[in-house]
């Protein structure tokens, strides 16, 4: 069976949603502009933070990366954590 959270009290979805962890490994399909190429210096950094946004769980940016962090090492500190 699946996994079953609720959203905070402060949620304004929080009476009527709930969040479920798939079973199965899910990959989203992304509509829209694609993901930067982190081989770019110039987009390394926005690299990091879409994978961070897409694969890591978060509530705040602070969940993702701290504020004496670049997205680049926060990413570096989160791999280990994201599934292949």
């Amino acid at each position: 069976m699946n996994e079953r959270y609720t959203f905070e009290s402060a949620h304004p979805q929080s009476s009527s949603h709930i969040v479920i962890k798939h079973t199965n490994p899910v990959v989203p399909v992304l509509v829209g502009p694609q993901i930067p190429r982190k081989e770019r210096e110039e987009t390394g950094e926005r690299y990091s933070r879409a994978l961070l946004t897409l694969f890591v769980p978060w509530r705040s940016v602070h969940d993702l990366c701290a504020l004496n962090q670049t997205w680049t090492e926060a990413l570096e500190v989160q791999k280990p954590l994201i599934s292949p």
